[in-house]
């Protein structure tokens, strides 16, 4: 449910506040963004929601400067959600908030064009200077985050997560099987025919040289790249 708010047109010493769009399904982790934001006199929270549609549907119709996404670990519609963002309101510049760094998320994002990723774990002033880097077209990178994609670009490094190589419907299919969904359920999501959801699948097994969706779900929780309890 979007929640629009006024505006305002001015921020400190009369510049123009920057706008930004808060997103999240956790009411209470958005009103304590927002309070961060109101304390800074040059930034302004147009609208929040707890829905990534609702989101979008926003920021068409008025783009704000800036949207901060807060996202659960690496399910579908996170990915999806930072995807869309990127692609269809290319004017906001994104940051995305999740739980963790881990060794699948930071990087598929940064691909996408994500212009400031931080774990939630991040301090008020952290956010700040995420935001005042995003709105000069710089990136802002947690530096724990900085530290481990420099790392996984050493030779030799075996640290690198299996599921690196995966095209990005390879990836939204093995998430959805990790997560315990069934061909129909995976095609009715990926609007894909159950066949080709089937054959995903089992190029899945073979690339991540797995013998089962058990194996497959057990290497995935391994990798941090799924949290059953919390991502479905």
């Amino acid at each position: 449910m979007g929640i629009a708010r006024n505006a305002g047109s001015e921020g400190a010493m009369g510049k123009k506040a920057v706008t930004i769009l808060l997103v999240g399904d956790c009411a209470l982790a958005r009103a304590g963004i927002r309070r961060v934001l109101d304390d800074e006199p040059e930034f302004t929270v147009v609208a929040e929601t707890d829905t990534p549609t609702e989101a979008m549907r926003l920021a068409r119709s008025k783009p704000p400067r800036v949207v901060v996404l807060d996202v659960n670990p690496p399910c579908v519609s996170a990915l999806d959600s930072a995807r869309k963002f990127v692609r269809q309101c290319p004017s906001a510049a994104l940051i995305v908030l999740t739980p963790t760094v881990d060794d699948l998320l930071p990087g598929r994002l940064l691909q996408f064009g994500v212009a400031g990723y931080l774990t939630k774990h991040c301090s008020a002033q952290e956010l700040i200077d995420a935001i005042r880097e995003v709105i000069e077209g710089n990136r802002y990178i947690n530096a724990e985050l900085a530290r481990r994609l420099a790392m996984d670009r050493l030779p030799g490094n075996r640290r690198r997560s299996p599921f690196a190589a995966l095209s990005h419907r390879e990836l939204q299919v093995m998430l959805l099987v990790a997560q315990g969904k069934n061909a129909r359920e995976i095609s009715s999501w990926l609007s894909l025919s159950p066949k080709t959801v089937n054959t995903y699948r089992q190029r899945l097994l073979g690339k991540l040289g797995v013998r089962s969706e058990v194996e497959l779900t057990h290497l995935a929780v391994r990798h941090g790249v799924i949290d059953i309890a919390r991502c479905g």
